[in-house]
């Protein structure tokens, strides 16, 4: 039996400052909602980077939207820390772009997209 609650994460390495990077790759096919995102950094000189991100070519980040809305502070507890979706998982493409805005941060830093899946209780 699958657990109901799934956190899939997915590395964004930033080589410089500057630098545009892609995001591509698929939810668990084991699971078939994406319930919440949360965004994790090496570094916090970037939190005015920028993020877009589309699930199933559903837009949920739009261009230019600032990290800084995706943070949490240290103290919530974990499992709290996501902002709520309501999106199709089940081996969906999740696609967009990071673009790092130069913040004097110590390069390379990496950003972690964290999703958590759930499945339907029947």
């Amino acid at each position: 039996m699958k657990p109901k609650i799934k956190y899939q994460q997915y590395a964004i390495n930033v080589p410089s400052a500057g630098a545009i990077v892609p995001i591509e790759f698929e939810t668990d096919k084991l699971y078939s909602k994406v319930t919440g995102i949360n965004l994790v950094a090496t570094s916090d000189k970037n939190i005015f980077s920028t993020i877009e991100l589309a699930i199933n070519t559903v837009e949920v980040f739009p261009d230019d939207f600032e990290m800084l809305r995706l943070f949490f502070r240290f103290q919530v507890p974990f499992g709290y820390e996501y902002h709520e979706l309501n999106e199709k998982a089940g081996g969906s493409l999740v696609k967009g772009k990071y673009t790092d805005i130069d913040s004097g941060a110590t390069f390379p830093y990496k950003v972690i997209i964290s999703l958590r899946l759930e499945n339907e209780e029947k």
